[in-house]
């Protein structure tokens, strides 16, 4: 591997400081996950992962241009987690909200909260592949959604739908409790 293909040291410093740090927080709850059990140690566990994931992928697949199919599946898995993050902390807001008004019931919303979580992303991805037939997946120089074509409109769509959405439910308790 040539120096080009390495990632940044800032990049490797970044994503291993986040990643180890998010891992000592999972191995923090699942220690204690006796004491702590409840839908938001869930939600954050799943958006640790998912974060964790990214890092990973980042570090070791970004620059991994060289073969086409292995950076198409990287960018795509990158797309996956990245708006994964943004629907876990659409459904902490969501959560925080179902707490507050007291309409939290446990069975069912937990199926929702992970639906949104991960299945949401994987619907979107899906699509998005489906359409382009992966064309758009990495480029030449990195293993990410191309700027041409508007694939990365499959990103940044969703993402800004869910920093629209989340300040809805503070503005539904505020309206709420006037």
């Amino acid at each position: 591997m040539d120096k080009t293909q390495l990632p940044s040291v800032t990049l490797i410093v970044g994503c291993g400081v986040s990643s180890l740090t998010l891992l000592l927080l999972i191995i923090i709850y699942v220690s204690v996950w006796r004491y702590i059990r409840s839908e938001r140690s869930v939600i954050l566990i799943n958006f640790c992962l998912s974060i964790i994931s990214s890092n990973a992928l980042i570090l070791i697949g970004q620059t991994q241009t060289r073969n086409k199919v292995l950076c198409t599946l990287i960018a795509a898995f990158l797309h996956f987690f990245f708006l994964s993050s943004f629907c876990w902390v659409l459904t902490e807001a969501w959560q925080s909200y179902m707490a507050v008004t007291g309409r939290l019931r446990n069975r069912i919303i937990r199926k929702r909260f992970l639906c949104l979580g991960w299945g949401l992303p994987a619907l979107v991805v899906a699509i998005s592949v489906g359409f382009t037939k992966a064309k758009g997946y990495g480029t030449p120089s990195y293993c990410w959604l191309s700027l041409e074509g508007g694939l990365l409109y499959a990103f940044v769509g969703p993402a800004a739908a869910v920093v629209l959405v989340f300040p809805l439910p503070s503005k539904v308790l505020f309206v709420d409790s006037l």
